[in-house]
């Protein structure tokens, strides 16, 4: 397959944790497309295991749908920042929970018609529980309850849809994945 030309690139909205970018493209039959798109960096996703073979998730309200989901704790990776420092920042900061080693799940682009970012996700069943650490107004207000589910309840959630966000379905079907292939074991 042939790539696209991009002839210009705009950013038309520019904030602090926020970039549209609009580009002009010339596509392989020479016709011209604009192309608008949410300019983001990666983010990082950790699916925490407890001694007792529960997955760490947690409940928030979610603006954008209007709904309290269950997912696992996620968020931006900062700049200079690698993937698996996010990973384990975000869990700490949502859950109070530190994690020691790290196994990857998997890299891969959330929707990537609209937006450039990538997600990492990751599982840790070496955790430790401390303190919370939530955003109350730089960059939002977090509001989280953790909420340990087993690991056969997450499954059931994700197959029966009652995961609906994306990274936290994937997440969790790629660690049974993992787990019946014994690439990682409980």
């Amino acid at each position: 397959m042939r790539n696209w030309k991009r002839i210009t690139s705009q950013l038309i909205i520019d904030t602090k944790h926020f970039k549209i970018r609009k580009d002009i493209l010339e596509l392989p039959n020479k016709e011209i497309k604009e192309w608008i798109y949410w300019e983001s960096g990666d983010s990082a996703m950790v699916v925490g295991m407890t001694k007792d073979k529960k997955l760490v998730m947690i409940r928030q309200y979610r603006y954008l749908v209007g709904d309290t989901v269950l997912e696992f704790p996620s968020g931006s990776i900062n700049n200079n920042e690698k993937p698996e420092d996010g990973a384990r920042r975000e869990l700490t900061e949502e859950t109070g929970y530190i994690c020691g080693r790290l196994y990857s799940l998997g890299s891969f682009y959330e929707t990537y018609g609209q937006l450039n970012r990538k997600i990492h996700l990751y599982f840790s069943s070496d955790l430790t529980k401390t303190k919370q650490h939530l955003d109350r107004g730089t960059r939002g207000f977090e509001e989280i309850k953790i909420e340990l589910v087993s690991y056969d309840k997450a499954i059931d959630l994700a197959v029966n849809n009652k995961i609906v966000a994306l990274g936290s379905s994937l997440a969790v079907l790629l660690l049974k994945a993992k787990i019946d292939n014994k690439e990682i074991s409980l």
